[in-house]
């Protein structure tokens, strides 16, 4: 009886197991260089832009051509050429930003934000944004080597 007992205990954990979801862990890295036209997503180097586009520093903050830096960390960028305003929402849909270009104002989550030490900028007809103050509140990891001028953005994903 002890043995039957014993076996349909250890049938038990084995079920609970194999059907006990696991917190799966991924991540996203993007490397950025100063007046690179070229990006490293996940190891593998490709293009910013179809423009050349090149992140700048403009008065000791980084800019970066926004979309297709998004687009490749996962989040969406939604434009409105009317108003120039950008909607920006992370991977989940869960933060949301809206800058203006030329504007130092930010609307965090629907409701006012820090004003940021540089505003979001055209340049070259492509749009250009503060990535230090996107990243930190969409909560992405950020790194500066200042010896190669390089940001390190990455995403952690839990499944």
């Amino acid at each position: 009886m002890l043995r039957i007992y014993r076996s349909l205990g250890i049938g038990v954990v084995l079920m609970l197991l194999i059907v006990t979801p696991v917190a799966a862990q991924t991540s996203t890295s993007i490397q950025l260089q100063i007046d690179s036209p070229e990006m490293i997503v996940n190891g593998t180097p490709r293009p910013i832009d179809e423009h050349g586009s090149t992140p700048v520093i403009i008065d000791g903050r980084t800019l970066v051509p926004l979309r297709p830096v998004m687009e490749a960390i996962g989040g969406t960028v939604l434009w409105d050429a009317d108003l120039r305003l950008l909607t920006i929402r992370d991977y989940l849909g869960e933060n949301e930003i809206i800058l203006k270009i030329n504007s130092y104002d930010s609307v965090v989550n629907a409701r006012t934000g820090p004003q940021l030490d540089v505003a979001p900028a055209l340049i070259n007809d492509v749009t250009m944004a503060p990535i230090l103050f996107i990243t930190s509140h969409l909560g992405f990891e950020i790194e500066w080597d200042d010896d190669t001028r390089t940001i390190t953005i990455t995403r952690e994903i839990i499944n």
